[in-house]
């Protein structure tokens, strides 16, 4: 029976492969749930929870594992049951060639996180009544969207924490000039 071995083996890897890049639950940073925690291991499940607190439910699409290997984007989501407007979704992809800004306007207005050595724009803008700042940054040879989404207009310090969770992907992405706190 090595015919049916071999496709026992292959279900095992699917399986495994399967709940290793995607799936949605309670994301309370391994609270038990079936899906994966806040942060989906690309940031600490707790920068997640302390913007959203801990009855968040995440999907992930992709790992950051096979970001490295094979250049396939990685996608995590977390969002608050019934309030769909309260989320953070973290985006990060293989992108070494040049990235043109969207040309969009920005309804609150374009602000810039980080320092001299580091700064990004963020995009701040009202959406149906709700606060939301995207920021765009670029850790070579990777691209990353952090989207924070909060029920009111409170997102003063978000640029900056969307950039230090930037700043944490690159580092688990082994990006050199991500390297230090700063």
């Amino acid at each position: 029976m090595p015919g049916a071995l071999r496709a026992a083996a292959a279900l095992l890897v699917l399986g495994v492969a399967a709940a290793g890049c995607s799936g949605a639950g309670p994301g309370g940073g391994g609270s038990g749930g079936s899906g994966p925690p806040s942060g989906c291991d690309m940031v600490p499940a707790g920068k997640v929870v302390g913007l959203l607190g801990s009855d968040g439910e995440t999907t992930a699409h992709g790992t950051l594992a096979r970001l490295r290997a094979a250049h396939a984007r990685a996608e995590c989501r977390s969002v608050v049951p019934g309030h769909p407007e309260r989320s953070v979704t973290i985006t990060a992809e293989y992108h070494p060639r040049p990235y043109t800004l969207p040309r969009r306007s920005c309804s609150a207005g374009w602000v810039y996180a980080g320092t001299p050595e580091k700064y990004t724009p963020a995009c701040q803008e009202t959406v149906d009544g709700h606060g939301r700042t995207e920021l765009v940054v670029r850790w070579q040879p990777y691209l990353m969207h952090v989207v924070i989404g909060r029920s009111d207009r409170d997102w003063g310090g978000d640029p900056e924490q969307a950039l230090a969770m930037s700043r944490i992907v690159a580092q688990r992405l082994g990006v050199s000039e991500a390297a230090g706190d700063g």
